[in-house]
């Protein structure tokens, strides 16, 4: 039977949880060893974003990512960030934030599978695909 990295990063979360902070490097050491044993190294990369997942989804933060046309200042980011910890229920929003001259206007914010579309280019493809109909 053929193990996942996703099976792999929960094994690891698990033997990680609860675990006091002088136990991790051991933990950590041990399921490295194992994975160069099983010949499995090549997952690291995906096991680690598995993980991360994992970890982010049980302490209740969110990845959003936000591009918008020109930089944002802190308090448009801290607004956006209390607007989408309420429509995830999130604990704690983490924000990359990118440039994207061609949005001419407002955001686009996406997190997890969802994307939400605020743009100025967003909003003239919705009126020109209504206007077509």
């Amino acid at each position: 039977m053929k193990i996942t990295a996703k099976q792999l990063a929960l094994s690891l979360y698990e033997s990680l949880d609860g675990k006091p902070t002088s136990q991790v490097k051991a933990v950590i050491k041990r399921f490295m060893e194992l994975l160069a044993k099983k010949n499995q190294l090549a997952k690291a990369e995906k096991i680690i974003a598995e993980f991360l997942k994992i970890w982010n989804i049980r302490h209740g933060i969110v990845e959003a990512k936000v591009v918008s046309a020109k930089a944002l200042d802190k308090e448009t980011v801290k607004l956006l960030k209390k607007h989408i910890a309420s429509i995830s229920e999130a604990k704690e929003v983490n924000i990359s934030q990118e440039v994207d001259k061609k949005l001419l206007g407002g955001v686009v914010i996406r997190y997890g599978d969802k994307v939400l579309d605020g743009s100025l280019r967003g909003s003239l493809q919705d009126l020109k695909s209504s206007l077509e109909k």
